[in-house]
Order: C-alpha cells, then structure tokens, then sequence
C-alpha cells in the first residue's frame, strides 16, 4: 500500500510541494497518513485528499482533508 495525496479537483498526486502528475508511480509516498496530512498542512494544500492506494484499485480508500474534498463538493466545485 501507497499513502499518496490527491488534489480532489484534477485528480493528480502529490510529487513535490508545487508539483503534480496523473502518475502513481512519479507520486511523493508517505511513511504514515499522519505524515500526509502535516505536509499538506504545512503546506497550505488546497483541496486534498489522503489516498491509502493498493494494487488493486478497487481497494482504494479516498479520505478528505480539506472541505473540498468532502462527498459532492468537488463536483460542486467543479461547475462554479
């Protein structure tokens, strides 16, 4: 299992503090989800969530951060 953290709007990951990617494999892993959630944090990220990824996706588990992120207010953001 990966602890990666997403951007809930565009779906990409966490590779470096101001960078980004669609890929899983390029994505920053953490230690902890308590680790992910100080550096987001720590760095101000808007609209993330903590994503525990596993081999198979269907196993993946999306925990919201920021409000964002929380059930249907990404796509409500999405249309503003």
């Amino acid at each position: 299992m990966k602890i990666l953290v997403q951007n809930c709007l565009n779906h990409l990951y966490l590779k470096a503090p101001n960078e980004w990617t669609d890929n899983t494999a390029e994505a920053q892993s953490f230690t902890t989800s308590e680790n992910a959630i100080e550096f987001c944090a720590e760095y101000h990220l808007p609209a993330v969530q903590i994503v525990l990824k596993f081999d198979l996706d269907h196993f993946n588990v999306m925990v919201p951060i920021t409000p964002e992120c929380e059930q249907g207010e990404s796509q409500k953001a999405l249309l503003y």
